[in-house]
């Protein structure tokens, strides 16, 4: 009470209330940009509380040029402004259904691959027109019928994961491709050259088909079974328009199945070969399949990486650990015991070595590609 006597309020505390971000969340943020991928935050706050969440989760920075705009701003653009500005777009406020379809939109005439979150029945339709949609696990069921991605613990950071797995399926992909191909090319080019050479059948129908369960089927289990490396979310994102075979793919399937033709011929005809081994013309085509078998799996090896050490990770990859093995065993059971099926006959254990030697010159082989090739590619720079 005042000294005059009347009753007044006197200001004793302010109490603030303020949900903390996610734990992790600065991280994911961080994660995703690195990536490459831009983060826009279309929320119904006011202006200056958007600014300063996005500021806190780390993706708005006014020195970078970062901008902010309300609803009514961005109704006073035209598309094309709007569109001009899109690149440095982070935060929207007071944004309403109609402004999440329009940035959809207009960014996906700018070329651009759009992912967008939404929970609510009003976030179906932008959910819909995304390319990706993220929609959250404790959404409306509309939003989750419209979303391709339901993110069950709505967690930014799950969004980082899906981005990284999704990358990560897409690179085991184009790995299982280059040994296909090069697995491929090396069959066809042998088979080619073998009756040039007058050599019939220098892989038989019944091998091939061994090699084939090697390609296909035991190839892409191997593959499916990659790690999914956090350096992936520090490359740029794949454009839209990029082939599935790039160009460094391309190369390395042409040098490493050109260099798997070559010591395949030249294992099949030379003969100084014939003469280290001697023995019957049936021996000679059993350690050449011997040497097919096992190349190989020196190529899966050589292909299941970019790196030069062409064992990196290999321990984060249980099925490849335990099919190559698996397909090296069952080698030497056709060996031994395949007999006239498989047109086979047993060998003794030095030529086996000298086999295995002769076929995993291909790993050495891809090394020196590779490392040529990053030496090229630091040169263009």
């Amino acid at each position: 009470r005042s000294e005059r006597g009347k009753d007044a309020l006197t200001l004793v505390a302010l109490i603030v209330l303020k949900d903390k971000i996610r734990k992790g969340v600065r991280d994911a943020v961080a994660s995703i940009e690195n990536a490459g991928i831009q983060i826009v935050m279309l929320t119904g706050d006011n202006r200056d509380t958007a600014i300063s969440i996005a500021r806190e989760c780390g993706f708005f920075n006014e020195n970078r040029g970062n901008i902010a705009l309300t609803a009514t701003e961005l109704d006073r653009l035209s598309d094309g402004e709007l569109k001009s500005i899109i690149p440095n777009l982070r935060v929207v406020a007071r944004a309403r259904p109609s402004d999440k379809i329009r940035l959809v939109r207009l960014s996906q005439e700018l070329d651009l691959v759009v992912g967008m979150t939404g929970d609510g029945i009003n976030d179906a339709p932008a959910l819909k027109l995304a390319d990706v949609g993220f929609a959250m696990g404790s959404g409306t069921d509309i939003a989750k019928s419209a979303g391709d991605v339901v993110i069950l613990d709505d967690s930014i950071f799950s969004i980082s994961r899906t981005i990284l797995y999704g990358r990560t399926i897409f690179k085991s992909i184009r790995k299982f491709i280059k040994f296909q191909l090069i697995m491929n090319l090396a069959a066809c080019g042998i088979t080619l050259i073998g009756q040039i050479l007058g050599i019939d059948n220098p892989i038989t129908i019944i091998q091939m088909l061994w090699v084939n369960i090697i390609m296909d089927t035991l190839g892409s289990l191997a593959f499916a079974g990659e790690p999914a490396l956090e350096e992936y979310m520090k490359r740029p994102a794949v454009k839209r328009e990029e082939p599935i075979l790039s160009r460094a793919m391309v190369r390395q399937i042409l040098l490493t199945g050109g260099y798997a033709v070559v010591l395949s011929t030249f294992f099949l005809v030379s003969p100084s070969v014939r003469h280290l081994f001697g023995g019957s013309m049936e021996d000679h085509l059993t350690r050449f399949f011997a040497l097919f078998i096992f190349m190989g799996i020196g190529i899966a090896l050589c292909t299941r990486t970019d790196r030069i050490n062409p064992f990196a990770n290999i321990r984060r990859n249980a099925a490849f650990m335990l099919i190559m093995p698996v397909v090296a065993a069952v080698q030497l059971l056709i060996i031994y015991f395949g007999g006239e099926v498989f047109r086979c006959v047993p060998l003794d254990g030095q030529e086996l070595m000298v086999c295995a030697m002769f076929a995993f010159t291909v790993i050495p082989a891809d090394t020196i590609r590779k490392c040529v090739c990053r030496i090229a590619d630091v040169s263009g720079r």
